[in-house]
């Protein structure tokens, strides 16, 4: 049992799932190099969560860009929706969801389907992020559960 207030004790588990390689990092289990949206990646993910869930889906993926940018945002906005779409496997009722997009037409659609899944949604733009970047990040809190899930 851990002490409360004891911050030297691990709080947490931190699964990261990458396209790319990542460089160990003490405290946390990478899954890479595989693909977020294959379902075999969904399969493994839940056998590496403890009780095979998340209190937290954290996205800041990003397509490769084009330069063409209402393509660029197209994309971005699927690669959110099929993370949103792994929800009601992975996230814990009353959990919460963080992803980066591009700021763009589509943005309304994402926001939609998070009102729907969630309780409360807000978009946020990160003090680190230029002020002449689209850059956005969608956080929204205390998901509803399987219940509210609506499928893609």
């Amino acid at each position: 049992m851990i002490p409360p207030g004891d911050l030297s004790s691990p709080i947490g588990f931190v699964l990261g799932v990458d396209l790319l390689h990542i460089f160990p990092l003490e405290g946390a289990t990478f899954l890479c190099p595989v693909d977020v949206t294959d379902p075999r990646t969904s399969q493994r993910i839940l056998e590496l969560l403890p009780g095979g869930r998340a209190d937290v889906i954290l996205s800041d993926m990003a397509p490769n860009a084009t330069g063409v940018r209402d393509l660029d945002h197209d994309r971005l906005i699927s690669l959110c929706l099929s993370l949103l779409g792994m929800t009601p496997d992975i996230l814990h009722p009353g959990g919460t969801f963080l992803c980066k997009t591009w700021a763009g037409s589509q943005s309304r659609q994402l926001q939609r389907r998070l009102t729907e899944e969630f309780q409360r949604v807000r978009l946020i733009k990160p003090e680190a992020s230029r002020k002449e970047s689209s850059e956005v990040y969608f956080l929204a809190t205390q998901y509803r559960g399987k219940k509210g899930a609506v499928k893609q």
